[in-house]
């Protein structure tokens, strides 16, 4: 609902929205919007940027991901841990939005159908990830 009124007030698409956070326009995962809202709270929309996919050999050692919901619908990688697998590409970023594994879009997967799906991929398998990122805005100089 939050994500509709967001949509008519400032004119995007709520489909484009990614996730929110209270009180920073930078991707940061322990500011995301989750619970309540307070009267002197801002709300930063983060919006859909580019698309990326990855393929990346899966191993006996963990892919390194955190993953969140945002409560409608979309997954993002909320943490990657150091010396994993995905900690040695370094365009995979915390905040990109997991949207599709193997050609499997996982929009409206929990965070738990997500897990599940990476966990049914095989040891020393291969597969393709698509990350998109949000969008990043650079302020210039007044």
């Amino acid at each position: 609902e939050l994500y509709q009124k967001i949509s008519a007030c400032y004119g995007i698409e709520a489909s484009q929205i990614l996730y929110c956070t209270l009180n920073t326009h930078r991707i940061d995962m322990g500011h995301v919007l989750g619970g309540q809202i307070g009267l002197d709270d801002f709300i930063f929309a983060h919006c859909k940027g580019i698309a990326q996919e990855f393929v990346i050999k899966n191993s006996k050692d963990s892919l390194g991901l955190t993953i969140a919901d945002n409560g409608a619908g979309y997954n993002f990688i909320e943490g990657i841990e150091e010396n994993s697998v995905v900690s040695n590409i370094p365009s995979i970023e915390i905040g990109d939005h997991i949207e599709e594994i193997n050609g499997q879009s996982l929009t409206g997967f929990s965070q738990e159908e997500v897990l599940k799906t990476l966990e049914t991929i095989p040891d020393e398998t291969k597969f393709t990830i698509r990350l998109v990122k949000p969008k990043k805005f650079k302020l210039g100089k007044f």
